[in-house]
């Protein structure tokens, strides 16, 4: 496996919390739904990405980077419709946002379209192609910028001090989302684009736990905290066992990984309950 598809892998794990919060947060609303489909087209972007890096179809890699691309437009879209139900109430009655993914999906399956406007592998990685790139730059400049102004906006005239929190982190990852996207659109083999998923991740599931983001109710936030905390604590020792393994093949690897097993696991369960009762005191 490529190192540089742990990135991706991790960036779909990352969004697995979000999932348990929001699938035992009832009754939905329609932002709960639209968060929903953000969430299964970011993890499903990350997670054809690792499958697509780590060489599990070799014969159809080309195919893959361009599923992969797919994918990432309806994250991009997804992610504007859950955005737009924080500054605008009334049913999307035109989803005009997805005519970017029909032209996305046009664009890579069409034979008779020259490749120097689809995402073709390369030696060095992969080359994104000039009408991926606009699309791109074209839904950031029309679309983005029109969330962000909105935000602003509502941001602005809010009188609540939540709403107004919740703003900020939206604002937050729209930024992060754009900056990711445009560092990464020169292509290359290492996934730049994943680490702004896996940052975004992050900042969605803070945003969840502290600031109620998407009328997530306390109960639901708790559960929400213990599968960070614990699944955040196991995922770095098995990250460590990941390392070990991967710098060592002979048998004088056992012993590091006996020591971070006896140990690691034990010390950050011990970590682990600690920062989790000083939220609980927190939160009452």
């Amino acid at each position: 496996m490529n190192t540089s598809a742990l990135i991706p892998l991790i960036a779909t794990i990352a969004y697995i919390p979000l999932f348990v919060v929001l699938l035992s947060n009832r009754p939905w609303q329609q932002r709960h739904t639209l968060f929903l489909l953000f969430l299964i087209s970011a993890a499903l972007w990350s997670f054809t990405t690792f499958l697509s890096m780590g060489g599990w179809s070799p014969q159809s890699k080309e195919v893959d980077v361009r599923i992969v691309v797919c994918i990432a437009i309806l994250t991009m879209v997804q992610f504007h419709y859950f955005v737009r139900s924080f500054y605008q109430s009334q049913r999307i009655k035109m989803p005009l946002a997805y005519i970017f993914l029909v032209a996305t999906i046009v664009l890579v399956a069409v034979p008779s379209i020259p490749d120097y406007l689809k995402p073709v592998v390369t030696y060095s990685g992969v080359n994104y192609g000039y009408g991926i790139i606009a699309i791109y730059v074209l839904f950031l400049s029309t679309v983005g910028i029109k969330d962000i102004y909105s935000l602003l906006q509502k941001h602005r005239l809010s009188p609540n001090p939540a709403e107004r929190n919740q703003i900020v982190y939206l604002f937050a990852s729209i930024v992060i989302f754009t900056v990711f996207l445009l560092g990464g659109i020169r292509g290359g083999e290492f996934p730049i684009y994943h680490i702004g998923n896996l940052v975004v991740a992050c900042v969605l599931t803070y945003a969840v736990v502290t600031h109620r983001l998407g009328d997530v109710r306390v109960t639901a936030r708790r559960a929400l905290i213990y599968v960070v905390l614990y699944g955040g604590g196991f995922a770095i020792v098995l990250a460590l066992v990941w390392v070990a393994l991967r710098q060592s093949g002979h048998t004088s690897v056992f012993p590091l990984l006996a020591v971070i097993i006896g140990l690691g696991i034990p010390a950050i369960m011990f970590l682990v309950h600690k920062v989790r009762v000083l939220w609980q005191k927190k939160v009452e």
